[in-house]
């Protein structure tokens, strides 16, 4: 057998479309499908980030009834690389999709903002016409987050081979030397917030996130998996009928009288979800109806002690961009890392709380690394449609202090 796999060109004449150059073009959010969120060593454990994405991509496409060789490029969100495979992630994701051999791909890594870049990315290649469809994908099976072993390869002489966590220790800035539940612990002692403010705020995302689920307002963006033995076909991170005294009878993990619990904290989850970005000009042609137009996007640096502070100058930033100010918004989500971050953003930017992840968060649904941004993008796609709004923006906090913002707008 060959080393290598090497793909034949059978140097069949390709058609090449043209693109529009014109910046002024507006960007569509055309659709997208997102896999339901596994549970940690749940029901999609045993499944590649690169198949996760795979599947909600073949999902949105057969939605819209586009073929995958109308896709210009792929751009593929992941994290934590859980399997060898994950590293040709881009390419293999175009590829097992039915897109052309010429399709090219790659993987981004903004950590927990992957996928908003990668909707900014896309959006920015057709800005420049250099696409027309654009495949904004992202997956993370953190189950099958590996064990490190390190000495093994050249041996340790007289010292015991040392094996790291991938997962855990992935949760630690060791730039700050600062556990990311840290960084949540020193936001709610910065903005006063309360363990009592972050358990009801917990159950209210559990709450807004059943009660979506039980009104069939995700069934448009989720697609199911068919296992061998069962189809999943809902989130099963949501805690269907949660009351505040499981939230309250919880002990702080990482801090004597804090904030972080097992309840107010994102959940580790596995899953994907794939969004098409597409030029107006492609939107016009094949007559689709888009579910949002994509504005600005703007990223900002900041103090990692307190990288979950990340949203709130993200998001400022923006509205410079836009000459907006935080009244013209009419919804946000903004990704759950902890409940005491998302509070914390929440005060700092003096929001109305009712216009913020309308139908629950990361903290109920779960939080796959580099799929958290698209599923947010989505569901606030999705919402501005279902109440009627006009804009909103999505926008995460990222591990090592960044936070990153994106605007969608309705389509008339």
């Amino acid at each position: 057998k060959n080393m290598f796999c090497v793909l034949k060109s059978t140097q069949a004449k390709t058609a090449v479309r043209s693109y529009s150059s014109a910046s002024s073009q507006k960007v569509y959010l055309v659709s997208g499908k997102r896999t339901p969120f596994g549970k940690f060593g749940g029901s999609l454990k045993d499944i590649t980030p690169v198949d996760l994405s795979v599947i909600s991509t073949k999902a949105v496409l057969e939605s819209l009834n586009i073929p995958a060789t109308d896709i210009d490029h792929v751009i593929y969100a992941n994290v934590l690389p859980s399997t060898t495979d994950t590293l040709y992630g881009a390419r293999h994701v175009a590829l097992k999709s039915g897109a052309k051999v010429e399709t090219p791909g790659y993987a981004v890594n903004r950590l927990c903002g992957s996928g908003i870049q990668a909707i900014a990315d896309a959006a920015n290649l057709i800005k420049r016409g250099e696409a027309e469809v654009v495949l904004a994908t992202g997956s993370e099976n953190m189950s099958l987050a590996p064990h490190l072993t390190y000495g093994t390869r050249f041996g340790t002489r007289f010292n015991a081979f040392q094996v790291k966590d991938m997962l855990m220790d992935a949760l630690t800035d060791s730039y700050c030397g600062t556990p990311m539940a840290i960084t949540a612990e020193n936001l709610a002692e910065k903005y006063n917030i309360s363990r009592e403010e972050v358990d009801v705020y917990a159950l209210q995302s559990h709450e807004k996130a059943s009660n979506a689920a039980k009104a069939n307002l995700f069934d448009s963006e989720l697609t199911s998996v068919a296992l061998k033995k069962k189809t999943v076909t809902a989130d099963e991170h949501v805690r269907h009928g949660a009351v505040l005294s499981e939230m309250t009878g919880l002990p702080a993990v990482f801090k004597k009288g804090g904030t972080v619990t097992a309840a107010t904290a994102s959940g580790i989850v596995d899953g994907s979800a794939s969004l098409i970005i597409a030029s107006e000009a492609y939107v016009k042609k094949h007559g689709l109806t888009p579910l949002a137009e994509v504005g600005e996007t703007s990223v900002i640096g900041v103090d990692p002690t307190i990288m979950g502070i990340g949203p709130s100058p993200a998001i400022t930033t923006l509205l410079k961009k836009t000459g907006q100010s935080i009244s013209d918004i009419d919804l946000f989500e903004i990704n759950e890392a902890f409940a005491a971050q998302v509070l914390a953003c929440i005060k700092d930017l003096g929001l109305e709380q009712e216009k913020v992840n309308k139908w629950g968060g990361a903290i109920a649904i779960g939080h796959p690394l580099g799929a958290s941004g698209l599923r947010i993008s989505l569901s606030l796609a999705h919402q501005l449609k279902h109440f009627g709004a006009k804009q909103g923006i999505a926008s995460a906090c990222i591990g090592g202090g960044q936070g990153i913002a994106i605007q969608l707008r309705s389509v008339e």
